[in-house]
């Protein structure tokens, strides 16, 4: 039996969008590699496809993201019918990947940044920007999450907020009551604007639309050198991203703090970050001085109790 490759292809990321992932740049790599096969080709090889991944331009880690969108999608055809698509092994391209080491803000920190903001920037950007960081430090949203909110996410009298994360995956965030009156006052101190959409956006730029990540990242840097945050080894210049880490971080500091048990800590860190994988929360984990300090503290005390 023959299968028409552009047709299990588009089954294929059909199948995978109803399970939530977006697959943008899946779809393009796999009709680009479709288009690169030999007319009259009806099965995929691993040569092919390592072919593919390979005559690109660009690093290590690229051609190993470009034989990523193509090895599932051939496991898919190999399931409709085995003679139309060769299993492509793992780790025919090794690419790893380095992170960033996070910049983990302290309180004061958080403070300044917030407070600069008055300095550095006009009225209203300056309450959206203090709005945008204040929201990120106490719930670890991802900057994306935030931007994408609309006033009606939030529930001041439930203290919720309703996110939309990765893959479409929606969660409750619960608020501080403190954050609540926040956000209530930053939507009353907002002056009419032009919003051209039912959807109101929580957070507004200098027109009144929705906050663009690009231009919000951009104010952020000019207020991060206003404060001139102390260099931190390893770490480049602070952004929006770490205050997801911070806050990671600050939740198992105050586990220990408290002698809560910290595995289920972390569980509760899983689902309120939106991970649907733990490895990637303990990622967030980065070491701190007093996160180490912590952990040899409870070792020590743990080793002494098993002496005594």
């Amino acid at each position: 039996m023959s299968i028409d490759l552009r047709m299990a292809a588009a089954d294929y990321l059909q199948t995978r969008r109803a399970w939530g992932y977006k697959l943008i740049d899946h779809e393009r790599l796999i009709f680009a590699f479709l288009d690169k096969l030999a007319p009259g080709t009806t099965a995929i090889t691993v040569a092919d496809a390592v072919g593919f991944a390979t005559a690109s331009s660009g690093s290590v880690r690229w051609h190993a993201a470009r034989l990523a969108a193509i090895r599932p999608f051939a496991s898919h055809v190999h399931g409709l019918e085995p003679a139309a698509a060769q299993l492509i092994p793992a780790g025919l391209i090794i690419a790893r990947v380095t992170r960033r080491i996070p910049y983990l803000y302290s309180d004061d920190q958080i403070a300044e940044l917030m407070a600069r903001t008055g300095t550095v920037l006009r009225p209203r950007l300056a309450a959206t920007m203090r709005t945008l960081i204040g929201l990120l430090a106490v719930t670890g949203l991802r900057s994306g999450e935030a931007f994408a909110l609309d006033t009606d996410d939030m529930d001041p009298d439930q203290a919720l907020l309703s996110v939309t994360g990765k893959y479409g995956k929606e969660r409750l965030v619960p608020l501080h009551a403190s954050t609540v009156e926040m956000l209530l006052a930053y939507q009353r101190s907002r002056t009419a604007g032009a919003l051209t959409t039912s959807a109101r956006p929580l957070l507004v730029g200098s027109t009144g639309n929705r906050l663009n990540p690009g231009f919000a990242r951009a104010l952020f840097q000019r207020v991060v050198k206003q404060c001139v945050l102390p260099t931190r080894p390893g770490c480049g210049s602070p952004r929006l991203h770490d205050f997801r880490h911070t806050f990671a971080v600050n939740s198992l500091v105050d586990a220990y703090r408290q002698g809560a048990s910290v595995d289920a800590r972390v569980a509760a860190l899983v689902t309120y970050l939106g991970h649907a994988n733990p490895v990637n929360t303990y990622w967030y984990l980065s070491a701190s001085p007093e996160l180490l300090t912590l952990a040899s503290d409870r070792v020590v005390a743990h080793l002494q109790g098993l002496r005594s």
